[in-house]
């Protein structure tokens, strides 16, 4: 009888043991494949805003003078509302919408603006390593599917 108990004792704490181990795992899976992560929505925004340097600087030229070199900034507390899977040029790929932090570094002290809405569309590669910033061209009139630019967001540690 007692070899009976505790068995039940010993299934009992391997099946939690078990429910732990499974509910401590992060990883999102989708139909498709992974989900970009933050840091990789982190990346695309650095992309899309380094590609936009004349609207960046023109945005962060009312926290500096003139003849002051353009300030640092950081972008964090990327919070993602929506994600949409489709395909891009046949590669798994993700709408996503959200918002983030842009910190601002100024010589005197920092300024972060909160809230920044964003709407990006991020292709995952074939091979899985990496993921690249898709934005839609402008078609031909008599192109019937949209036509994509896409550029490779750097992983940390990428050459």
């Amino acid at each position: 009888m007692g070899g009976v108990r505790f068995q039940s004792i010993f299934r009992g704490i391997a099946i939690a043991i078990l429910i732990l181990l499974l509910s401590s795992c992060s990883v999102t899976f989708s139909l498709g494949g992974f989900q970009p992560t933050r840091d990789v929505v982190q990346g695309a925004l650095a992309l899309e805003l380094s590609q936009n340097q004349q609207q960046l600087r023109q945005h962060l030229s009312r926290y500096v003078d003139r003849g002051d070199k353009m300030p640092n900034y950081e972008i964090n507390r990327v919070e993602i509302w929506k994600e949409e899977p489709l395909k891009i040029e046949d590669l798994l790929s993700y709408h996503i919408r959200g918002s983030y932090n842009l910190t601002i570094q100024l010589p005197d002290k920092r300024v972060t603006e909160r809230q920044n809405s964003f709407d990006l569309y991020l292709q995952r590669q074939t091979e899985g390593k990496t993921w690249r910033l898709a934005k839609p061209v402008t078609p031909e009139e008599n192109d019937e599917a949209p036509a994509w630019a896409t550029y490779l967001i750097k992983p940390p540690g990428y050459m």
